[in-house]
């Protein structure tokens, strides 16, 4: 925060003087499955960067790996620095970990930039989005959900549907592709037959089909207008992806597990999405998250993040080019205390109202982190 009378250009010098990786894992109440996996718990690894001032950033990605990461090769480069150069410092901790390129060790980096980038909004005293510049006052969001339950069907996901319609969304995206294509084309076909053409429908196999198996399933969701088919093949089959968006006319999402503008940069190369889905506890943070998103406008492909509604919400505000956010309800299976920090954004009427406290969006409580951390040894 600003002393009184002291301006942003009188602000003296900071300096680093602590870096902390911690491992959490909050264990779900029910877990929840779709087309790869079940998710039975929330892995976090959470970064507390500290400086000289008083001022503290936190930043979050997912598992628990990229912790070691953080203290083993990233710390280094940060203790005794000036926070604020963010970009000197993203250059040094991508050079330290250029041989894992993908993975873990972007993700440790994602966590370290989104809290120095927490640090430089509460020194400006600005969130995000008004330090970045506002491009809209709110953003649309849409409702996930939708997963596959064991002893729910049809009629429990339209009743699922039926409470974000009440909540007043105006669209929602559920799973495919863990079930025979003819089951899934049900449950597509009964929120059609319940809730009509008005709200926008999104369907996600999260990488759960082959090539000519997402055709197939691409072109019998696209009897129901679906507004995108989300992940349908594996991340890594670029050649493919770009195969299903030339056999579909519905446009393919996808890059919630790719890191960094150069992954996005093949991507779009190879046309292998017509949206792009950066997340910015993967990709490499805010100062990466951005450089996608300029290179998704530079050629003319919308964005669409992954999850992480509080800290999105923000970043979309800033971007010409961006669609909507992913928001998770707290109380869903996938969310309901497995939260980190309590969520500020409220959904009304399809959008997400921007925050006016300093930060990036991730007010971390340290009594959550400390109740489910994983202690080495």
């Amino acid at each position: 925060m600003l002393a009184d009378g002291e301006s942003a250009l009188e602000l003296v010098s900071t300096k680093i003087k602590s870096v902390e990786a911690l491992k959490v894992s909050i264990p779900l109440e029910r877990p929840a499955r779709f087309a790869t996996r079940v998710v039975s718990a929330r892995d976090y690894t959470v970064v507390k960067v500290d400086t000289d001032e008083g001022l503290t950033g936190y930043g979050l990605c997912w598992w628990n790996h990229p912790a070691d990461v953080v203290t083993r090769h990233l710390a280094h480069h940060l203790v005794g620095r000036d926070p604020l150069n963010i970009e000197r410092l993203w250059d040094a901790m991508y050079r330290e970990i250029y041989r894992e390129r993908k993975g873990a060790a972007v993700c440790a980096l994602s966590a370290v930039d989104i809290a120095l980038w927490d640090i430089k909004c509460k020194r400006y005293a600005q969130p995000l989005h008004g330090l970045l510049g506002s491009f809209r006052d709110k953003v649309p969001c849409y409702a996930s959900d939708g997963y596959y339950r064991t002893g729910e069907g049809v009629k429990e996901l339209v009743e699922e549907i039926g409470h974000y319609v009440k909540m007043g969304f105006r669209a929602a995206k559920i799973k495919v592709g863990a079930i025979p294509l003819d089951e899934d084309v049900k449950r597509v076909k009964a929120i059609r037959d319940a809730f009509g053409y008005d709200l926008k429908l999104m369907v996600d196999a999260n990488n759960g089909y082959d090539r000519a198996q997402a055709i197939a399933a691409g072109r019998e969701y696209e009897k129901f207008k679906v507004e995108w088919f989300e992940e349908p093949i594996w991340p890594d089959d670029l050649d493919g992806a770009a195969a299903v968006c030339q056999a579909l006319d519905t446009p393919v999402a996808q890059g919630e597990l790719e890191y960094t503008k150069y992954g996005f940069r093949d991507i779009v190369m190879r046309g292998a999405a017509d949206i792009l889905q950066p997340d910015v506890l993967f990709c490499g943070g805010i100062t990466e998250f951005l450089k996608i998103a300029h290179l998704a406008e530079a050629c003319n492909l919308p964005v669409a993040p992954h999850a992480e509604h509080d800290i999105h919400a923000q970043l979309v505000a800033t971007i010409p080019n961006a669609l909507t956010v992913e928001y998770f309800e707290k109380e869903s299976d996938v969310m309901k205390d497995s939260m980190l920090y309590e969520s500020t954004l409220v959904p009304r009427d399809g959008y997400l109202e921007l925050p006016s406290v300093p930060g990036v969006g991730l007010p971390i409580d340290e009594g959550r982190v400390q109740e489910f951390l994983i202690k080495s040894g």
